[in-house]
């Protein structure tokens, strides 16, 4: 099989309500999602996604484009899709970084990967340990009256724990928390996620004011790169830490292993650079005693369909909740994997690929110039 078309087709989607999240990110509205398109020789197409953000991963929607078009598309045409390895090896040769871009095509190739095979991707990581998974929500930033409404909102419609954003002023984040808490009762999962808004010093005094809460893991408190506060954190509360924006890499997993530094991983396919190497880290996370939570990057079902698939694969996961909920958060979505969430509860596809369908109808709707590469 050879790939012989790539499409690119740069999405915007708006969201719902705003979302507001810590110091480092402001507000979001809308979120850029880069579908792309792989035809092949064989008549088998697969999809693909990249999630630009460029506070978060310093790609910005017309930068995945440009990596995926001037370089990567046209060195990938009459390859294999089916041999992620090689997809991988050329794709890092000819450009160090650029995840987003990356994961697209690892996407797609797992797509019709599974789609050649007659199976779904989950089977050929190894085979799915559940059929269903639990689905968390999350909240972004408020006054304490209004999120403690909001959680206690989401409790009450089946959702098995949520996020609370965190990250700006810590006094009010604080009182947002106890606030949350107190509305939820003792037995709701709560996960606190200051998306790299603090120093270290700010960081231990929001710990500090929670630890009453029981929090299930607070997230990336402090810069990406801050390996030693995050030890020095982990080892100051008694709240389990977690890295998110810090943990990207299968070198940055080692080194916040060697350092002692977190108790749980956040995975995200996207982030990670597509289904491979976000498999690697989860292997080597279990090898190591840390736990995975697999995360959002307010992506599209493509990105939530390839998480689940490496989640349906993965040990040592938090037993409480996920956040399947991304295509929930936006207005629409060009796939079905909205469907796949019901009551809390999402359910692992079994059909060939990834599991979803794309909706071409709906892709030229929201896609602004689609570009191909043949």
């Amino acid at each position: 099989m050879k790939i012989t078309e790539f499409v690119l087709h740069p999405l915007r989607m708006p969201l719902v309500h705003p979302y507001a999240l810590s110091n480092a990110y402001g507000v979001l509205a809308e979120s850029d999602q880069i579908y792309i398109e792989v035809k092949t020789d064989e008549g088998i197409v697969g999809w693909g996604e990249g999630n630009p953000w460029p506070a978060f991963s310093g790609d910005t929607a017309a930068s995945v484009v440009c990596v995926l078009r001037e370089l990567i598309c046209p060195a990938l045409l009459g390859e294999d899709p089916t041999n992620l390895n090689v997809i991988h090896q050329k794709m890092d040769a000819l450009i160090a970084g650029c995840k987003m871009a990356k994961a697209a095509v690892d996407m797609a190739c797992y797509d019709i990967l599974g789609k050649s095979l007659a199976t779904p991707v989950h089977k050929i990581l190894g085979g799915k340990k559940y059929d269903t998974i639990r689905c968390f929500w999350s909240v972004g930033g408020s006054s304490p009256e209004e999120s403690a409404a909001e959680v206690l909102d989401i409790k009450k419609r089946g959702y098995w724990g949520c996020m609370i954003k965190i990250g700006t002023d810590y006094k009010n984040d604080i009182a947002r928390t106890l606030a949350v808490r107190e509305a939820v009762g003792p037995d709701f999962p709560l996960i606190a996620d200051a998306n790299q808004g603090w120093d270290y010093d700010t960081a231990l005094r929001y710990g500090k004011g929670v630890e009453s809460v029981d929090l299930l893991f607070y997230e990336q408190p402090v810069k990406a790169w801050d390996i030693a506060s995050l030890a020095k954190l982990r080892r100051k509360l008694s709240i389990p830490i977690s890295a998110d924006e810090g943990v990207s890499t299968i070198q940055e997993a080692m080194a916040l292993v060697k350092a002692d530094a977190c108790d749980v991983f956040s995975i995200k396919s996207s982030k990670q650079g597509g289904i491979m190497p976000a498999k690697r880290i989860c292997e080597y996370a279990s090898e190591h005693g840390v736990r995975l939570f697999f995360n959002s990057m307010i992506e599209g079902g493509i990105t939530q369909a390839a998480s689940l698939n490496v989640a349906a694969t993965s040990d040592i996961m938090m037993t409480t909740g996920h956040s399947f909920f991304s295509t929930l958060r936006h207005k629409d979505d060009v796939t079905d994997f909205a469907g796949l969430v019901v009551n809390g509860i999402t359910t692992i596809p079994d059909r060939p690929g990834l599991g979803v369908t794309v909706y071409d109808e709906k892709i030229k709707q929201y896609e602004s110039s689609p570009v191909a590469v043949k």
